[in-house]
């Protein structure tokens, strides 16, 4: 198989994946891959304490882990930041693999969860953002969300316009490359279900040794009830505005709320529709909530 690379390209009122021609990668550089509401923000401040080595680093990760491809700030602030970096490096993307540039030397922790719940973490994600525009591009809110979620396809020059199909074929650029020794591929429920366990293995990725107290020290701080309290830091470009609340970016964390507010109709669709798009171990693993 040949290896991963830039091969097309995505754009929308907010990505743009251009933005990367002039990004200059360092080889021990760590890329935080998922789609919108699975859980990046999570990752980002669980590699920031892995990477300072302690719980009360006094960094606020979604700040210092830029969104490079994202048009929400001038591409050379984005890039004198991490340029000025003497940490190693962690950065965000919301891009599948074939839209981003790959290097062997790099770290890219790609997290994934079940998309029913992306979904409703999107609602809520859309009615705490400060610009509405921006906010209305990435579901239709007319009463029939749901089903323009389940029925929309994969637009990439609109790509952030969510529907299932952007969710899958984000894993599918991922999962044909999962078995190369820096791709990693990590879910939001076994985040949930371990949380003590994925920081022991993100140190084991990042090759960062973790005593007993560190990782309980991580575990405690690293909780989504602790995070939603300290929006103020964790939230992503916490302190520009960006959002209406900064604590209540984290809405619930929890899972399986479709389950009270999608028909037998819609489900029943939804799995007619995701057995086009994904093999039956793709959808195994990603369908877990």
């Amino acid at each position: 198989m040949a290896l991963p690379g830039k091969s097309a390209t995505y754009k929308g009122p907010v990505t743009d994946t251009d933005r990367w021609e002039k990004f200059q990668y360092r080889p021990d550089d760590i890329f935080i891959c998922t789609p919108p509401k699975c859980g990046t923000t999570w990752t980002q401040a669980l590699v920031a304490m892995v990477i300072f080595e302690g719980a009360d680093h006094g960094e606020k990760p979604g700040v210092i882990s830029p969104w490079i491809d994202a048009d929400l700030a001038p591409l050379d602030e984005y890039l004198r930041l991490v340029d000025n970096q003497t940490h190693r490096r962690f950065i965000k993307t919301h891009t599948p693999l074939d839209g981003i540039p790959h290097h062997n030397e790099c770290q890219y922790l790609v997290v994934m969860r079940d998309p029913r719940d992306a979904l409703f973490s999107m609602m809520n994600h859309q009615d705490n953002m400060s610009n509405e525009e921006i906010a209305a591009t990435l579901l239709t809110r007319d009463g029939h969300e749901i089903d323009h979620w389940i029925d929309g396809s994969l637009d990439p020059t609109y790509f952030d316009h969510q529907t299932i199909e952007t969710h899958t074929h984000f894993l599918k650029t991922y999962w044909d490359y999962r078995d190369l020794p820096n791709v990693h591929l990590l879910h939001y429920y076994d985040l949930k279900q371990d949380l003590r366990g994925h920081i022991a293995k993100l140190g084991d990725i990042l090759d960062v040794s973790l005593d007993g107290q560190q990782l309980d020290e991580m575990t405690d701080a690293g909780t989504f009830e602790n995070m939603q309290k300290k929006g103020d830091q964790y939230a992503p470009a916490a302190g520009t505005g960006l959002w209406k609340h900064e604590n209540s970016f984290f809405a619930t964390g929890k899972n399986s709320q479709w389950r009270e507010k999608m028909t037998e109709e819609q489900l029943n669709r939804l799995d007619a529709r995701v057995n086009q798009l994904l093999s039956e171990a793709q959808k195994a693993w990603l369908f877990r909530s």
